[in-house]
């Protein structure tokens, strides 16, 4: 089940607004529309942009720079940190 976390927008700070929604991937679109409808009910227009979208997305995105039905492994989900930090140590 999608849900938004903190910090959520306060709905009187949207009044008015043009909104883009922006995500990497459309997969099932249950999360962006959670989003859309949020700000659709309190701004005057909202759109969605994806990097993909998925044939079976709740969502039609207004832009989309691919669409399809395969699985995407993006570097920041799957590749290890560029920068690997050293453990701190605590003093007791």
């Amino acid at each position: 089940m999608p849900v938004m976390l903190p910090p959520v927008p306060a709905p009187i700070d949207l009044a008015g607004a043009t909104v883009l929604v922006a995500d990497d991937v459309a997969d099932t679109g249950k999360t962006l529309k959670l989003v859309r409808d949020f700000c659709d009910a309190h701004v005057a227009e909202v759109r969605c942009a994806v990097i993909y979208q998925k044939p079976h997305s709740e969502v039609d995105c207004e832009y989309v720079w691919k669409r399809t039905d395969k699985w995407i492994n993006f570097p920041w989900s799957v590749l290890p940190p560029v920068v690997q930090r050293e453990a701190q140590v605590l003093d007791a």
